[in-house]
C-alpha cells in the first residue's frame, strides 16, 4: 500500500491550468473560455466584453447544473436525442471524409466532378452494405403500420 501512495506521489503533475471562474464543483479554465468565445460569431463576439461573455457562461452552466439535479439528463427522451445528435454528427463527419477524399481524387478540371464523386460515394455505400451482414425479420416489417 506505502508504494502504491508512493509511486503516485512520485508521478509528474500536469501542468495547472488557469481558472478563470468556478461555478459549483465546476471550474471553468482560461481555454474553456476561448473555446466559448470562438463558437460567437464574429460581429457578436466583438460587441460584448469579455464579462459579458463569462455571464453567458456562468448562467448557462448554473442552468445545466439545474438541469442534472432535477434528473433531465437521465430522461430517456433526451438520451434519444442525444443519441440521434451523436448518430447524424458521427454520420457527418464521415461523409465529409469520404467525400474529401473522392474529391480529391478527382481533377479539379474535371466538368463532372461532383456528380463522379456522388456516384463513387454511392458506391462505396453500396459497398458496405454488401460486405455487412443484414438480416430483416419480414414478418415484423409487415406488421408495422406507418401513419
Amino acid at each position: 500500500m506505502i508504494l502504491l501512495v508512493g509511486a503516485c506521489g512520485c508521478a509528474k503533475k500536469a501542468p495547472q491550468k488557469e481558472v478563470i471562474a468556478t461555478i459549483g464543483n465546476y471550474c471553468l479554465y482560461k481555454e474553456d473560455l476561448l473555446s466559448e468565445v470562438s463558437l460567437y460569431p464574429p460581429e457578436y463576439r466583438n460587441k460584448l466584453s469579455k464579462e459579458d461573455i463569462l455571464g453567458d457562461i456562468i448562467q448557462k452552466k448554473v442552468l445545466l447544473m439545474e438541469a442534472q439535479r432535477e434528473g433531465l439528463d437521465r430522461n430517456p427522451e433526451f438520451m434519444k436525442m442525444i443519441e440521434r445528435f451523436w448518430e447524424q454528427s458521427l454520420l457527418r463527419s464521415l461523409l465529409n471524409k469520404k467525400s474529401q477524399e473522392t474529391l480529391s481524387s478527382i481533377p479539379e478540371s474535371d466538368t463532372d466532378r461532383n456528380h463522379k464523386a456522388s456516384e463513387a460515394i454511392r458506391s462505396w455505400i453500396a459497398g458496405l452494405e454488401k460486405d455487412t451482414k443484414i438480416n430483416i425479420n419480414r414478418q415484423a416489417l409487415e406488421e408495422i403500420k406507418i401513419k
